[in-house]
């Protein structure tokens, strides 16, 4: 839908710039020799002759100029939100996500992140009821954890909750944490559009 909107906003713009252009050729052919201009109508002019000219050709035509005007101010805006739309497409995240990540990433600059990896071996396994989850085709459980701590330390606990050791390690970028459902850009343009 964005990129229709796109699309369409932009073609907006030119199909309005086309009509005036031709309507400021008409004017600068039909000089008062009577000798048609054969060149662009803006070749030659100065800055200010220029628009004043598309400043004649707005007044003249004020429904096409302004619904041209408007398209070439709001094409920026739909194009921005696709391509947008696309990251996040390409990170496998939503603009809620996206918004959760830039909070880890500050955490993470000042040090406060640390990350535990590891076989799960049901630790941490959740109890999912199959006939109302939909199945999905990201991973259900993650064999990281995170932990954000408030002074800069690691966890003091040197067992998870299975027994096993826990080997908590600092966090330095992003880089660094598995984004569980991201399935790469392709698999997840395939999830927007065809989802299982």
């Amino acid at each position: 839908m964005l990129l229709s909107l796109s699309l369409v906003l932009t073609y907006g713009a030119y199909l309005s710039y086309s009509l005036l252009s031709k309507q400021l050729q008409q004017r600068a052919s039909g000089q008062p020799d009577g000798e048609p201009r054969n060149e662009h109508w803006s070749t030659g002019l100065s800055w200010s002759r220029y628009a004043a000219l598309w400043s004649w050709a707005l007044a003249q035509d004020f429904h096409i100029g302004g619904i041209g005007l408007l398209a070439l101010l709001t094409a920026p805006l739909a194009w921005t939100m696709f391509l947008y739309h696309v990251y996040l497409v390409w990170a496998g995240t939503t603009t809620n996500e996206s918004s959760k990540w830039s909070e880890w990433k500050e955490y993470i600059e000042e040090g406060l992140v640390y990350k535990w990896v590891g076989t799960t071996n049901g630790v941490f396994a959740e109890s999912r009821d199959l006939e109302t989850e939909p199945p999905v085709d990201w991973p259900v459980h993650s064999p990281q954890r995170l932990f954000r701590s408030e002074d800069g330390q690691p966890p003091v606990t040197s067992t998870d909750a299975g027994g096993i050791a826990a080997s908590w390690q600092p966090v330095r970028g992003l880089y660094e944490i598995e984004n569980l459902y991201d399935l790469g850009f392709w698999d997840n343009l395939k999830d927007v559009f065809w989802p299982v």
